[in-house]
């Protein structure tokens, strides 16, 4: 018998023999599945056990650290924080004790329609054939009382880039992977007018003024 390694005839004539098995199988109603990368599916046991994968973005503050403190906490999870300073991530993540094989630190910037697409670029390699079940779209800013416009990489406001048009890009790019994941969330996190703790003396201002739309007119764009 050839090596199983061999590209000889009848290697070939077994690839086709799969090849029109699998053609036939739904007509005939046979559930034939071809076999699962062993490679890809070895490193995602390794990696993760039966942890379900959470995306969260903005852990190194606020709503999001927090977030991922309390997922942390259950062991239940392995979180990957979308942030766009590392270094801060570092130190937040020591100071606060997130579990290192728990947790993985990425690099995403918001503020650029390009790096969020390379954030998901990453995320699927690093991840393999591991889909993401839960994707907690949380980072964001809220300039109200800035009295002039601030201009994303791709021409956009930055809040509404940061804030809605890349967690929208995000989700999107992202949605064929959730719908692999059994019971899988997407929840979009809307903080800081409905926080109670902001109003009175708060450090941000809480009531929002849409004053004449002139900004959504134009499309948000510079």
């Amino acid at each position: 018998e050839p090596h199983r390694g061999s590209s000889g005839p009848d290697s070939s004539m077994r690839l086709l023999l799969l090849a029109l098995a699998a053609a036939v199988a739904p007509a005939a109603g046979l559930n034939l599945q071809m076999p699962a990368l062993r490679g890809q599916t070895g490193l995602t046991d390794a990696r993760f056990g039966g942890k379900k994968l959470v995306v969260v973005t903005g852990t190194s503050s606020g709503l999001g650290r927090k977030t991922a403190a309390a997922l942390l906490r259950t062991g239940k999870y392995h979180v990957v924080g979308a942030v766009r300073d590392l270094d801060k991530m570092e130190v937040v993540a020591e100071v606060d004790g997130f579990d290192p094989d728990l947790f993985t630190p990425m690099h995403c910037e918001l503020n650029s329609f390009a790096s969020v697409r390379a954030f998901v670029d990453e995320l699927k390699e690093w991840k393999a054939a591991k889909p993401v079940d839960r994707l907690i779209c949380n980072a964001a800013v809220y300039q109200p009382s800035l009295p002039y416009a601030k201009w994303s990489e791709d021409g956009h406001e930055q809040q509404m880039q940061i804030n809605y048009l890349s967690h929208f890009l995000l989700t999107s790019l992202l949605l064929d992977d959730l719908a692999k994941a059994p019971g899988a969330r997407c929840v979009f996190v809307g903080s800081v007018t409905g926080n109670d703790n902001t109003v009175g003396g708060g450090g941000v201002y809480p009531i929002a003024d849409l004053k004449k739309l002139d900004g959504l007119k134009l499309g948000a764009k510079n």
